[in-house]
């Protein structure tokens, strides 16, 4: 596979993964969805002006187009959707830590019921 095929499919691969037509970038950077989609077969080569504006429409550095060994493709979208920071993971461990405790009593309660129910204390008449 040549150079133009791989950044081809790479740009494929990003848009798909952005939920992207073709047509929707094409649009974006002034060409035909017919020729993007031969960028994206590798049938012609992209210049430099529309690959940086692929780039910025699929959330990506132009270098993600050509390949990398051992680096992700893809920058993550960091924020309200994305990661969590520091702070809220550490209040994620405190909701979980406080549901543990909080499931382990219902356990309790509930054995407690049951070995009730066995002894007979429970049985309505």
């Amino acid at each position: 596979m040549d150079v133009q095929n791989k950044i081809g499919e790479k740009i494929r691969q990003l848009r798909l993964l952005n939920g992207l037509s073709q047509e929707d970038v094409a649009e974006e950077i002034g060409m035909s969805h017919g020729n993007f989609g031969k960028i994206e077969r590798g049938e012609i080569d992209v210049n430099s002006t529309h690959l940086v504006a692929i780039a910025k429409i699929l959330k990506v550095n132009v270098s993600d187009f050509f390949e990398h060994k051992n680096k992700p493709i893809v920058n993550e979208p960091k924020g309200e959707y994305g990661y969590a920071t520091k702070a809220e993971l550490s209040d994620i461990v405190l909701a979980i830590e406080r549901l543990t405790k909080i499931v382990e009593k219902l356990q309790d309660k509930n054995s407690e019921k049951k070995e009730n129910q066995k002894k007979g204390y429970g049985e309505k008449k």
